[in-house]
Parts: structure tokens; C-alpha cells; sequence
């Protein structure tokens, strides 16, 4: 049973791609199912023989079946709010779009020019050489202004493109 929790919390996060939501509509699930197992609890508990509420009846079925309900109504109140039409936030582009700019402001522009020269003689180990080529390539893909400068990409853009039909 304590693994249905991750699982739905999972399947939450596939499907609205937002982790605030997926959170939401895991607690939903749970409170849904608690809620309904305590009705059929109390159904059971006070003579009343329409579902046993054991974990392997028909009744624990319906429990989920009710968490599931209140992932339900989870869901459409957050679409009626307009949470789907959000723009999402993909934190590891912003991150390798970050590096990227610091990358290409590293040079000459961004630093002091003593620095930049000492700093260049300085630390020419591999790591550093490697590194500040992986934020330049890292540059040039994820941010636009140097996607458009740079002519290797925009030959490949050309490459990839669909032709354009002339008009008669």
C-alpha cells in the first residue's frame, strides 16, 4: 500500500509536467481515499453489510477507486484556474542557458583585462579548457542571440528546414 503513494505522485507529475500540481493532486488522492475507506469503515463498523473494509475486499478497491476521484476533482479545479495554460518552467534549459551566458560573457568583455590574462596562463589544466568549451557549445545552442550569430547554426538550420514552395 505505501507504494501506490510514489506511483501516483509519478503518474500526477507525467501527465500536468509540474511538480506543485503532482503534489496537489497526490495529497488529493490520499485525503479521497482516506475519506472514502473511513466511509466504508464506518459502513462496516456500524452493521451495515454492504462492502467489508478489509484490505483484500471489494472495498479497498473502491477506497482507491476514491482516491482517485479526489485526484479528479484536483485536476479540473486547476484547469478551471487556467493552471494547464501556464507556460512550465524546464529548470535544466534554464540552467544550461545560465551557463551559457556566463560562458560567453567570461571573456574579455565581462572580466578585467589583468584577470583575464593572468587567469588564462594561469589555469589551462583540462577540466578548465573542457569546461569552457562545453559552456561556449552550451552558449551557442541555448541562447538565441548567439544562435543567430553564429553561422555553422544557422547553415545547419537552412539544412533541416522544409523548402519553401514558389508561388506561380
Amino acid at each position: 500500500m505505501w507504494l501506490i503513494v510514489p506511483l501516483i505522485f509519478v503518474l500526477s507529475w507525467r501527465t500536468t509536467r509540474r511538480f506543485g500540481q503532482a503534489f496537489n493532486e497526490t495529497v488529493a488522492w490520499v485525503v479521497g481515499y482516506f475519506v472514502t475507506a473511513g466511509v466504508l469503515w464506518l459502513t462496516d463498523f456500524s452493521g451495515l453489510d454492504l462492502v467489508e473494509a478489509r484490505p483484500n475486499s471489494p472495498g479497498a478497491l473502491i477506497a482507491v477507486l476514491g482516491g482517485f476521484a479526489g485526484m479528479f476533482v484536483s485536476r479540473w479545479r486547476w484547469k478551471r484556474r487556467g493552471g494547464h495554460l501556464e507556460p512550465r518552467r524546464d529548470w535544466l534549459k534554464e540552467l544550461a542557458r545560465g551557463a551559457g551566458r556566463l560562458s560567453a560573457t567570461r571573456g574579455t568583455r565581462g572580466m578585467p583585462a589583468q584577470s583575464v590574462h593572468r587567469g588564462q596562463t594561469a589555469t589551462n589544466d583540462f577540466a578548465t579548457v573542457t569546461g569552457r568549451m562545453l559552456g561556449r557549445a552550451a552558449a551557442q545552442v541555448f541562447v538565441p542571440e548567439l544562435r543567430r550569430r553564429n553561422r555553422w547554426f544557422r547553415a545547419l538550420r537552412a539544412l533541416v528546414a522544409e523548402p519553401k514552395r514558389e508561388r506561380r
